[in-house]
């Protein structure tokens, strides 16, 4: 069975290399085991697998807009208010609504046109302003200090996603390219099972070629049906036409087969193999 690893998916990939590695250390094969192509095909597969079991992201990425949302809501909830009050002349304490109100649209703005990072500096710029002892009376005089701490907690809430994501992301940007690891990956592949190829007319070493022919027939028919086109075959030169033959007795047709005496062949069926074989192992890893 031929086999194309470029053409394996990066699931399944990793998938045969983790089967080939368990298979040839499950203790059956003690010859493979201490092996440094085995070796180096374990650590390329760890590699490979621990590059693409990581996410792209922290993975919290709908964490941190529904806590952007829970901090725009907020803001604008209190910045609604304070509108509204100061446009009520007879209501008490209308000045420091308009105060207040004054800050908000200084350091609040559209904060929702902002990118995070901008708008998390605008809004601490805001709380900062906020935190200064004259407009903390304005807002326990209007009765809005619980709005305002439920401002600054959903702040600090996004801030601190914010760093845990890019924490994570700083550490995948670190890692090794998935292109790099696959092609290592696929090396050691083509390595260690070329070894077990050239060394299974060995006794033990023959079992684990079966073994592991088995699995590689099997990645091979995750791309058996691959509905991209393959290379066209080469056009058959057209042969000189026979001089045409006296016609027979129809009386003696000929039997089905071919006149041989075989029955004829079914659509589909594949030619039977000749008693033993061509020698040729079935597994087999063109280079790429």
């Amino acid at each position: 069975m031929a086999i194309s690893l470029s053409r394996l998916g990066t699931k399944n990939l990793g998938a045969l290399a983790q089967r080939i590695v368990n298979s040839s250390r499950s203790g059956k094969y003690k010859m493979a085991e201490e092996h440094e192509f085995l070796k180096d095909l374990a650590r390329e597969s760890a590699a490979y697998d621990k590059l693409y079991v990581k996410l792209t992201y922290s993975g919290r990425g709908d964490e941190i807009m529904a806590a952007d949302a829970a901090r725009d809501k907020a803001f604008y909830a209190l910045k609604l208010y304070l509108r509204g009050y100061k446009d009520l002349p007879l209501l008490p304490d209308v000045a420091d609504a308009e105060a207040l109100y004054k800050v908000m649209e200084q350091f609040g703005g559209k904060i929702t046109q902002l990118t995070y990072a901008e708008e998390t500096a605008q809004l601490k710029s805001l709380l900062t302003e906020l935190d200064k002892p004259e407009h903390t009376a304005r807002l326990t005089t209007l009765k809005l200090k619980t709005s305002y701490d439920d401002l600054k907690a959903k702040q600090k809430a996004f801030e601190d996603l914010y760093a845990e994501q890019a924490e994570a992301n700083a550490e995948l940007r670190a890692q090794p390219s998935a292109s790099s690891a696959r092609a290592r990956l696929e090396q050691a592949l083509r390595t260690y099972l070329s070894l077990v190829v050239a060394m299974r007319s060995v006794a033990g070493w023959d079992m684990l070629y079966n073994d592991l022919n088995e699995m590689v027939k099997a990645a091979a028919a995750a791309y058996k049906n691959d509905p991209s086109p393959s290379k066209p075959k080469a056009p058959r030169q057209p042969s000189d036409p026979k001089k045409p033959k006296d016609p027979k007795d129809p009386k003696d047709p000929k039997k089905p087969g071919g006149g041989t005496g075989e029955p004829p062949k079914k659509p589909g069926e594949e030619p039977k193999p000749k008693p033993g074989g061509d020698g040729n192992p079935d597994i087999h890893l063109p280079e790429e």
